[in-house]
């Protein structure tokens, strides 16, 4: 089945600012993800995941890598964490809805910074601005 709408992802480091800042705003508080989407609890099962770690998500213990925002609105449906539970690293996506969507272990080095990251462009200033109006109003 098709995605229901186009995602771009940007990365912690290149930005735009004020959408990681949106995030960590959202995502201040202590929260249990909710695993219960047969995709997160096949990764869970299938990598050994330590589920009790990975669902208690923590802004102070947890490093922001990435966020997927809808091309059309600008705005958050999905980022991407670090964090170091079982003796690994492990990226752990959450969606909207504080949904974990994915699980991956992850070699300490590995920073995410890939080709599909955008990083300048009418996109980027269109995720800034969503971003920056949104902050304002929070």
């Amino acid at each position: 089945m098709p995605p229901r709408f186009e995602t771009a992802r940007f990365h912690v480091e290149s930005g735009p600012d004020s959408l990681f800042i949106r995030i960590r705003h959202i995502m201040r508080e202590p929260i249990r993800l909710k695993a219960h989407g047969a995709h997160a609890a096949q990764r869970l099962q299938q990598r050994g995941a330590p589920l009790e770690e990975l669902t208690c998500f923590d802004l102070e213990s947890w490093e922001l890598v990435s966020a997927e925002v809808r091309t059309d609105t600008g705005k958050w449906v999905k980022s991407t964490w670090r964090v170091r539970a079982d003796a690994r690293d492990w990226w752990v996506v959450i969606g909207l809805g504080n949904a974990l969507v994915t699980v991956i272990d992850v070699d300490p080095w590995r920073r995410g910074r890939g080709q599909n990251i955008v990083t300048g462009g009418p996109l980027y200033a269109h995720v800034e601005s969503v971003n920056a109006d949104l902050m304002r109003g929070a």
